[in-house]
């Protein structure tokens, strides 16, 4: 009879031992998936900490493979260098703003996983930006002007010619500037062949502000004054484009361009499998600690129960299996913390070498983001597990010195 009553005990032990060893999983899984998924400064945070903002600029906007589109952004306007790209991007879109723009979407985000709000609204506010484009613009082709070289006409000759000549010169400075081209040269003034119907047309209506530095012979600021009709069309154009992909309130709806991106989701089948989506995640938030503690505690202490009396045997068995349970999560939270990170750099190569089309720049910027962000979710193992692993500790070593006790615990040998 003892032999079988210790078969069953040792049979019950090995399954409250899996009951506590896979609930303590889940409690790490749902803990850390409370606090860090569920909190918005885990994403800010970690974004911020890869630099991401100063990267967008200084490596993804200027990657040779989105030299395209950057041009549109800046309307055409020809820039001489890289510094000179990554500043005036940095003038009409500031780093801060779009840091505040992006950490404001992943707090409606969370906000929305967490049931705090009904519906997701997920955007970038581009109005500010985009009225910032020809200020910016202007301000730095005038800076361009500044430092041209004036050509001297030699001496001054009022021959039909000779104006003439000096009419071509300056239409063909005016023709660069309507292409968004600064010249490197101008004639100078001190000492107008025919221009494009357009260019004529903007001069024309511009005139007013041409005729005073003219007559001044402030050769640089009528070339400033021709700048602004001569240019606007370009920078229009290419805000028009961008205003194209944004909504009345000029916000960039990010739940709509992923749509944009991906012909076969619809803005109604994304927003229905986010509130599943949350709805799972809140289910099991609640569900999934209560659960799982319950599985910790009750397992534990069953385990204890089933080898009472003995009341060595009562602390020593649970006591070794939170033990060995905390050992084991401690050393794959290690592993996963040194693994992890090449392990998810490899996958993320891989999947960008089966895509064409994404730049070197982005797919090191996911990279880094991806890295870090799996990182952090793996180093959340280890202070629940030295945490049981004290416990298990404290419940084993008390089994040693049970017999002290055992005198004031009736029934207990």
């Amino acid at each position: 009879m003892g032999c079988i009553v210790s078969i069953v005990r040792s049979a019950a032990a090995l399954i409250l031992g899996i009951v506590v060893f896979v609930g303590f999983l889940f409690l790490l899984l749902v803990g850390n998936f409370s606090d860090k998924l569920l909190n918005a400064d885990f994403y800010k945070d970690t974004i911020a900490g890869q630099d991401s903002y100063n990267r967008i600029y200084d490596q993804v906007l200027v990657d040779d493979e989105l030299k395209d589109k950057t041009d549109e952004l800046l309307g055409n306007i020809q820039v001489v260098s890289h510094d000179e790209v990554v500043g005036l991007l940095r003038q009409i879109l500031p780093p801060d703003y779009l840091q505040s723009q992006v950490e404001g979407s992943i707090e409606r985000t969370v906000d929305f996983l967490n049931e705090e709000t009904e519906e997701l609204e997920a955007f970038i506010e581009l109005g500010p930006p985009l009225e910032n484009v020809k200020p910016v613009l202007f301000a730095y082709i005038d800076g361009q002007i500044d430092e041209l070289e004036l050509e001297d006409a030699g001496v001054p000759d009022c021959s039909t010619q000779a104006i003439g000549d000096l009419s071509g010169r300056y239409v063909d400075r005016f023709n660069q500037l309507a292409d968004g081209e600064v010249p490197q040269s101008v004639p100078s003034l001190q000492s107008l062949s025919e221009t494009s119907a357009e260019t004529t047309r903007l001069l024309r209506e511009s005139r007013e502000g041409l005729r005073a530095p003219f007559v001044a012979g402030d050769t640089l600021e009528v070339l400033k004054v021709a700048a602004r009709p001569l240019a606007t069309p370009l920078m229009d154009d290419a805000i028009d484009e961008i205003r194209l992909e944004l909504d009345e309130g000029d916000r960039l709806d990010l739940i709509h361009q992923l749509t944009e991106w991906d012909d076969g989701l619809t803005e109604e089948e994304v927003r229905s499998e986010l509130a599943d989506v949350r709805t799972w995640v809140n289910r099991s938030k609640d569900f999934g600690t209560i659960t799982s503690l319950a599985m910790i505690i009750v397992g534990s202490v069953i385990m204890g129960l089933i080898h009472f009396p003995s009341l060595s045997g009562a602390l020593r068995w649970p006591g070794i299996t939170l033990l060995l349970t905390g050992v084991f999560y401690y050393v794959v939270g290690r592993v996963l913390e040194s693994e992890l990170p090449d392990r998810l750099t490899t996958v993320v190569e891989q999947g960008t070498d089966q895509v064409s089309g994404i730049p070197p720049s982005v797919t090191d910027l996911g990279t880094d983001l991806l890295v870090s962000f799996g990182s952090q979710l793996a180093s959340g193992y280890a202070g629940p597990s030295i945490t049981i692993i004290v416990v298990g500790a404290v419940l084993f070593g008390g089994s040693f010195l049970a017999s002290f006790v055992k005198p004031f615990i009736p029934f207990a040998r």
